[in-house]
């Protein structure tokens, strides 16, 4: 048992050991590649000053300038202020973008209430969506006054003749006929009544 455990213990470390040398020689050849193409970089840049004079003047142009971009104030303070406009660029663009958004989702609302409530738009005449929420609104409560007008006059006129009617097509033979007769009677009862109680409160009848 204790054999079978130091034998595995070993076998782990022996793999260890072939790990870390194959990772030490990939390091050691990444790092002699980038050692190489940096001398031949090198090289390469010097023959190219060799070659062409100015070369080497715009190469100290360019070290110099970066180093008064560095330690200039006042180049700071314009790069700053060139960032600030870049930044307030691009914060209108996005905002320019939402705000479309924004129209886009309201334009698809404006769209959906006038298709769901497209009968009672055209009981005021109107075939169009209405852009205006206060403009909705109103027409939605002009609409519930007088759905609420309707109920309470068809309650006293329409509802009763229609209850009439359907509790009677319900019957049949004698009853159908007695209860055409009774619904009638109550009918012109109710309707009596209400007529009367009207021309009395207004002062027609004394």
């Amino acid at each position: 048992m204790n054999e079978d455990l130091d034998k595995l213990v070993e076998e782990r470390i022996k793999q260890k050991e072939e790990e870390d040398k194959v990772k030490s020689e990939a390091e050691e050849k990444a790092k002699a590649e980038y050692m190489r193409a940096k001398a031949e970089a090198e090289t390469k840049e010097q023959s190219l000053i060799i070659q062409d004079s100015t070369k080497a003047i715009q190469t100290k142009l360019n070290l110099k300038v970066a180093e008064h971009i560095d330690n200039s104030q006042a180049v700071a303070e314009r790069i700053e202020q060139t960032a600030d406009k870049l930044v307030d660029k691009g914060l209108k663009v996005q905002e320019n973008k939402a705000d479309a958004e924004e129209i886009l989702s309201e334009d698809e609302k404006i769209e959906a209430d006038f298709t769901k409530n497209k009968d009672e738009y055209l009981y005021h005449g109107i075939n169009h969506k209405i852009d205006k929420a206060w403009k909705r609104k109103l027409v939605h409560v002009i609409n519930d006054i007088w759905f609420v007008i309707w109920a309470i006059v068809s309650c006293f006129t329409i509802v009763p003749i229609s209850t009439f009617l359907s509790r009677i097509g319900a019957l049949k033979g004698f009853m159908k006929g007695v209860g055409m007769v009774l619904g009638i009677i109550l009918l012109l009862a109710c309707l009596g009544g209400l007529t009367y109680g009207c021309l009395k409160w207004t002062g027609v009848i004394q």
